[in-house]
């Protein structure tokens, strides 16, 4: 998508019947790359930001069967108000199927300039979406606001997670799933 598509995408009629027609469809800007968060691993991409919003970075997990989602304790099953909060000031009770907080280090550079555009240690709690399959989950990490350019991220995961044995962890950097 370009700034010109973009901004036209934006207008209160127009941009509806472009969006109708998936005109305004904005692909991501990268999508399930591997970053296995059963172990301490880093992922490291260059990016192109088409125009100034703000991006998703999500995980996914693709789990290898009912069973192994079913019993799954890290990526959780549901998502209510408790997700926006810390992980400490939840009470036990209504953890339940929120999932284990997952840690992530972000740091997104201007590849140009060598700037940093972002550093932070996101906490991912809680599904945002399961895949028709059945078998995926998506987690949302975090919101990066980046101005159009180009860029290189890196993401750290801080704390091996146990449990996800045979699950395939990726992460993907989207535009949002709307007008």
């Amino acid at each position: 998508m370009n700034p010109l598509t973009y901004s036209l995408c934006q207008k209160p009629v127009l941009g509806v019947l472009m969006f109708a027609s998936s005109l305004c469809v904005f692909p991501p800007l990268f999508q399930d790359e591997p970053l296995p968060l059963q172990r301490t691993a880093s992922f490291v991409k260059g990016f192109e930001a088409p125009v100034s919003r703000s991006y998703f970075l999500e995980l996914g997990f693709d789990f290898p069967s009912t069973a192994s989602i079913r019993d799954d304790q890290v990526a959780g099953s549901r998502y209510d108000d408790n997700c926006e909060r810390d992980y400490a000031a939840i009470p036990q009770s209504q953890r339940t199927d929120l999932g284990r907080p997952i840690p992530l280090h972000v740091l997104v550079r201007d590849t140009r300039s060598g700037t940093v555009a972002l550093d932070k240690v996101f906490n991912s709690l809680c599904i945002t979406s399961t895949a028709t399959s059945g078998l995926q989950k998506t987690r949302t990490v975090g919101r990066l606001d980046l101005a159009a350019g180009k860029y290189t991220i890196e993401v750290d995961n801080v704390t091996p997670q146990t449990g996800l044995d045979g699950v395939k962890t990726t992460v993907s950097l989207v535009a949002g799933h709307g007008k």
